[in-house]
């Protein structure tokens, strides 16, 4: 009954909710899981799965981070468990860290690992903790393989963990806040920083951080005794990599091409706020669309890849987490907060087969603020590529795409505020919708982009139109007023038109663009 009546309320809001901009052919809803005793509270932390076993090492069991010396990364939080969830009895297990060498445990007790599962090991790379040998917080050096199916196996009998647990130290692996994937069967650990000492908000001199501004790419060398790291190099990017704490996901290429794509992350290169641009990586080479803000998800949260075949888009679903714009449902409009906060926002980057981003809200939302360093769990029954993207066209109905886990929740949006490490896990439902699926294009506009935003001096218009057609831009204040206009007697084709935003006060905007036989709004904000 409890189920029933939560899901019901979860799809109630969803109704009293809007969408807004583009989206996606398809629709997602969430159903809790109920279980009989509550799960471990956690996030941030490393993670595998073997069969309906999910394995859990390092992390958080507290909510966000403290922003001064005395409440920041308390030891006494940091997650000294390995645990296991059998997903079937929605039971769970746990052996402690306790009994290793502590040059061992340390480092599976840190927060912001980056990982990779890859057959039967777990890696783990980095992570920043307490280094209870030279009494401070570091990032670790430290590369860790654990035997995945013999570790599950021995939280779950209470046997002997450290049997499972090889690391050896490499300081090229010295990131946190990274993220870790493999491409083209090498690893690749993408952006993070190395962080020491003891985080402070304004900065004072307690810690240093470097940001790697770098994507290293490198092999494992394991024979299942021992374990090295070979074949290293590095791409830099001194200001456009300058990123952590952000979602990196599988995307396919036209073609089906696998690659990656870093979306947003913090921070930019002199300026507290989040990257709005994203950058796909082949493997080889990286290209930024610099046209595109992010307005949502712009830290860690779960993320569902969906790829259709025919048109050749990516669709990467964002859950909740925090971004530097809240959807407004009542007004339909996001609205623009620089402190970043925690929202309910479920949204969706498209990336077409031109590799032109847009980006729009489903009208479903998280149940809370919630998702912050949360992890999507794929169900394996689900239609999907080889690199873990769902088929959407192999799907036929109502499909269990996979599990959020995990993850902070918030009582309020911005601190300060209370936050708990979330133990709730949900599942997660996605049904194609076969009209948009077969739609054929036959808007008036083919493409729109409207860049930068929030802007500064100008905002560009770049649209591309199925038949020429007179263009009119209009900027209009939260009042209705009209603040600024441009004529453009015949447009056709693919075009950039600019607007001045000289005099403009900061704020928010709406951007009416009238054609012939159209007319669209977009949100824009404009920032001094």
């Amino acid at each position: 009954m409890r189920t029933i009546l939560f899901s019901l309320l979860i799809l109630f809001s969803a109704k009293l909710s809007a969408q807004y901009g583009p989206q996606p052919p398809f629709t997602v809803e969430l159903e809790p899981v109920v279980t009989l005793n509550p799960l471990p509270g956690m996030h941030s932390f490393a993670f595998a799965k073997s069969g309906s076993k999910w394995l859990f090492v390092g992390g958080r069991i507290n909510g966000l981070h403290g922003f001064s010396t005395n409440d920041n990364f308390a030891v006494e939080y940091a997650n000294y468990n390995v645990i296991v969830i059998d997903t079937v009895s929605w039971q769970y297990y746990t052996s402690p860290l306790t009994g290793l060498a502590q040059g061992i445990a340390d480092p599976l007790t840190s927060t912001n690992m980056q990982y990779v599962h890859n057959g039967n090991y777990l890696y783990m790379t980095g992570g920043f903790g307490w280094d209870s040998t030279t009494n401070r917080y570091v990032t670790y050096p430290t590369l860790t393989a654990i035997d995945v199916n013999n570790m599950i196996s021995a939280v779950m009998s209470g046997g002997n963990i450290a049997t499972h647990i090889r690391q050896i130290v490499d300081t090229n692996l010295r990131v946190c806040g990274g993220e870790m994937y493999m491409l083209n069967g090498r690893y690749h650990l993408l952006f993070g920083h190395d962080f020491r000492g003891r985080y402070s908000d304004p900065p004072i001199p307690t810690f240093t951080q470097v940001y790697t501004r770098q994507i290293r790419s490198f092999d494992i060398v394991d024979d299942g005794v021992n374990l090295s790291v070979a074949n290293y190099f590095t791409m830099t990017d001194t200001n456009n990599f300058h990123r952590r704490d952000l979602n990196v996901g599988p995307i396919l290429l036209p073609g089906a091409v696998p690659a990656l794509e870093a979306y947003s992350g913090v921070f930019q290169k002199g300026i507290d706020l989040p990257w709005p641009s994203p950058i796909v990586f082949d493997g080889t080479a990286t290209v930024m669309d610099s046209s595109f803000t992010q307005q949502f998800s712009n830290y860690t949260c779960p993320l569902l890849p969906v790829f259709d075949s025919v048109h050749e888009s990516m669709y990467t679903v964002f859950f909740g987490g925090m971004s530097w714009y809240d959807y407004n449902p009542q007004s339909g409009l996001p609205v623009y907060d620089s402190l970043v906060p925690f929202v309910s926002d479920i949204s969706c980057v498209i990336r077409d087969a031109a590799g032109n981003h847009a980006e729009g809200v489903l009208p479903e939302q998280m149940p809370g603020l919630k998702g912050s360093n949360a992890k999507f769990v794929w169900n394996d029954s689900a239609a999907h590529f080889s690199n873990d993207v769902l088929d959407i066209r192999s799907l036929s109905g109502r499909t269990l795409a996979g599990y959020i886990v995990g993850g902070i929740r918030s009582d309020a949006p911005n601190r300060p505020n209370i936050t708990f490490a979330h133990d709730t896990v949900y599942r997660v439902y996605i049904t194609p919708d076969q009209v948009l699926l077969n739609a054929k294009k036959t808007d008036a506009v083919e493409f729109l982009r409207v860049f930068p935003n929030p802007a500064k001096e100008q905002v560009c218009v770049r649209i591309k139109l199925q038949n020429p057609s007179p263009l009119h831009l209009q900027l209009f204040d939260m009042q209705g007023r009209m603040v600024r206009e441009e004529k453009i007697a015949q447009a056709s084709g693919q075009h950039d038109y600019f607007l001045s935003l000289k005099n403009v006060a900061a704020g928010s905007y709406r951007l009416q663009i009238t054609g012939k036989d159209f007319r669209k709004v977009e949100q824009v904000g404009v920032i001094r």
